[in-house]
Order: C-alpha cells, then sequence, then structure tokens
C-alpha cells in the first residue's frame, strides 16, 4: 500500500496521461493508512507474543537487533545515492536525529523527517513505542477486559475525530497540524496501545468482531469515503477512515490461525513475503529514487503502458533488493546481535497452542506460543 502511495506521489511516472494520474490519485492515495495499519499491528503483534520471563532490557536488545541494522545499512545505501546525485550529504543535524531515531521529534522540520532514507521516519515513533512498552503491557495487564474495551473504542474514536478536532487546538501549540496527526510519536502511539489492546482481547477469549470478509469490506468503505474527503483534512484523513476496519481485521485474521480456519495468510510464501515486508518497507523508497534519475527525471513524457511496465519493474526490482537485505544484514545481524538462531518459516497451520502467524512493520514476528493460550470455549 505505501509503495503504491510513493508510486502515486511520483507524477513524473504518469505525466503524459492526466487522466491515469488522476485514477492513480483516487485509487492509491488511501494507501497513507498503511503507516497506521503498521503501528496498530506491531502492538498487537509484541502483546500477542510477549515472553512472561523476559526483562525490558533484553526486549530493547531484541527491537533494536531487528530494525537498527536495517536502518543503518539503508541510511548507507542513501548517502550514496545522494552523492551519485551530486547532493550534500554531510549535515550533521540531519545525521545526528536520523541515526537516533530521533528524527520524527523536532517540530516543523521536513526535512528532519524526512532525511536520508524518507520512510524510516516511522522508525522513530517505533522506537518510541518500543521504549514504552515494557511499562504500558505492564500497566494494562493490570486491568480489567472491560478497560480494554474502553482504551480500544476511546483509541479508535481519537484516530477518527483526530483530523476534524486538530484544527482547533493546534494553534497554541505554534505547531504544524501535519506534524502533530502524522509525525509526532506520542499521538501515533494511540495507534500502539490500541493494537495491545486488541491482542490482550483476543487472547483472553474477551473478542467479539466479525471475520476477515466483514473486515476488508469495513476498510474498503473507510479508503472510499477518504477519497471523498477534502484535502484540507490532511494525511490524517486516511487513518481515520481505515482504523475501525484494520481493528476488525487483525483479530479475525489471529483467530482464523487460533482456530484453524482457512486462510490464505499462512500460505508459505505469502508468510516469506511477510518476513521480508520490512526490508521491502526499507528499501522502496531508496530503489523509486534510483529508477526515478535512472531513467530521467527532467523529461518525463511516457505513455501510460510504458510506465505502468516501469512500475511493475521497479517493483519487483525493490523486491529483490528486499531479499537481499533480509537475508544478508538482517538475519546475520539478529544471529550476530541476540546469539540466537532463527525460527524456520512457519508454514501451514500452527501447532495447539500456538500464536498466530504474524509480522509487524519492525519484523516483529508472532510466531512463538502465547504465554496465556486463547480461551477457545468463549470465542
Amino acid at each position: 500500500m505505501i509503495f503504491c502511495l510513493h508510486i502515486q506521489s511520483e507524477s513524473n511516472f504518469f505525466i503524459a496521461d492526466s487522466r491515469a494520474q488522476d485514477a492513480l490519485n483516487s485509487l492509491l492515495a488511501a494507501g497513507r493508512s498503511g503507516v497506521s495499519f503498521f503501528f496498530i499491528l506491531s502492538g498487537f503483534v509484541l502483546a500477542w507474543s510477549v515472553r512472561p520471563t523476559d526483562t525490558a532490557s533484553r526486549f530493547w536488545w531484541r527491537r533494536f537487533s531487528k530494525i537498527y541494522p536495517n536502518h543503518f545499512a539503508t541510511f548507507l545505501v542513501a548517502c550514496l545515492l545522494l552523492s551519485w546525485r551530486g547532493m550534500e550529504v554531510i549535515d550533521f543535524e540531519r545525521m545526528f536525529y536520523n541515526l537516533t531515531l530521533l528524527h520524527s521529534w523536532p517540530p516543523g522540520q521536513s526535512d528532519v523527517w524526512y532525511s536520508f532514507n524518507g520512510p524510516s521516519w516511522s522508525l522513530s515513533c517505533e522506537a518510541f513505542f518500543y521504549l514504552c512498552f515494557p511499562l504500558l503491557y505492564a500497566g494494562l495487564r493490570r486491568l480489567r477486559p472491560a478497560a480494554w474495551w474502553v482504551i480500544s473504542v476511546a483509541s479508535v474514536l481519537f484516530i477518527a475525530v483526530l483530523p476534524f478536532g486538530i484544527k482547533l487546538f493546534h494553534e497554541p501549540f505554534g505547531w504544524s497540524e501535519h506534524f502533530i496527526v502524522y509525525h509526532l510519536p506520542p499521538v501515533r502511539m494511540v495507534e500502539f496501545l490500541l493494537g495491545m489492546c486488541l491482542a490482550l482481547l483476543v487472547r483472553g477469549g474477551w473478542w467479539r468482531g466479525p471475520g476477515m470478509t466483514v473486515s476488508i469490506v469495513v476498510i474498503l468503505a473507510g479508503m472510499a469515503a477518504a477519497a471523498f474527503l477534502p484535502e484540507e483534512y490532511g494525511l490524517a484523513r486516511d487513518a481515520a477512515c481505515t482504523v475501525l476496519g484494520y481493528s476488525l481485521l487483525l483479530p479475525a485474521c489471529a483467530l482464523a490461525d487460533v482456530r484453524r480456519s482457512r486462510s490464505i495468510w499462512r500460505a508459505r510464501r505469502l508468510v516469506y513475503l511477510g518476513e521480508v515486508s520490512f526490508a521491502f518497507y526499507m528499501v522502496h523508497e531508496i530503489c523509486l529514487y534510483a529508477v526515478r534519475h535512472t531513467f530521467g527525471d527532467d523529461h518525463p513524457h511516457r505513455p501510460s503502458v510504458a510506465a505502468g511496465v516501469l512500475v511493475l519493474a521497479t517493483f519487483c526490482f525493490a523486491l529483490v533488493a528486499a531479499m537481499v537485505l533480509h537475508h544478508v544484514v538482517e538475519l546475520p545481524m539478529m544471529r550476530l546481535l541476540t546469539g540466537g538462531r532463527r525460527r524456520p518459516v512457519a508454514g501451514g497451520v500452527p501447532p495447539a497452542g500456538s500464536g498466530a502467524v504474524l509480522v509487524g512493520p519492525g519484523g516483529e514476528r508472532a510466531a512463538a506460543a502465547a504465554p496465556e493460550p486463547v480461551a477457545a470455549g468463549r470465542t
């Protein structure tokens, strides 16, 4: 979804055919909500697969071992590409914020937010989520299921009204609406907290909701609604319109695995693509940038068919690059830093009592048994 969003924003691909570009704008703009899905999924997977004997330091080190090697490797590649384009690379302020995963915090500095490898801004939010996770989880475990429901509903409502309500209270801070609703980690943590509560409800057998088909219909309806909202509601409108559908879909997919229902998501190839999805997220914008400037962006007058072929080739290029990053950097560095061995790819139906086969945006993998199995009788 996010790859499609960035294709849609690269207008040079279809500049020769305005109708194709208009169609892309309508169809793919909702891909921005993929970031919201990432954050909800991250909270869900981490709360689902928490280890009861774990310590905060071990948890933080595993998260660092998973996300930082990919971040650093793509940072270096981005520096090489920028140098190739004759652009200035040495900027100590931007490098400091980027390499310390703080680049989503400075208000009003888009050159810092999207510095070097643009999509890495979301890792700044994820790093904040990971830092807070042990405390959040300990607090949530002390609450009753009714409180998890209240927090879940309140989170959905907060995300849904945020693009409308932000216009009322952003001015006293002197910060832009864009920064508050899209980049500020404490605001985006509401989505992460929502995912955690959903996982606790499902794992405890308290979840009540529709299946995958209905959930996907709700998501598509939300995307259609977002396309009709005025641009003035900004980047948060897509998340506002899809958060309900995403909140229904994740528990439905998890329960399909626990109940051993039919689900395409357990297919071995799709599980593998899920495992490389974090690497794909980290390389796709770099690949787009390389293709744009290799084929020339000064005179981009291509017919739609040629542009479509170029888009498909770019996707394949990014997928191959993601596989290389996954196998050459991500997995070896995880083994080196954690001293552990990679679990085999989970194909087919998980064994009884196991957690759902899910992979989060930071590569969180929930194939291990949940410490408190789902109460199948209640669900």
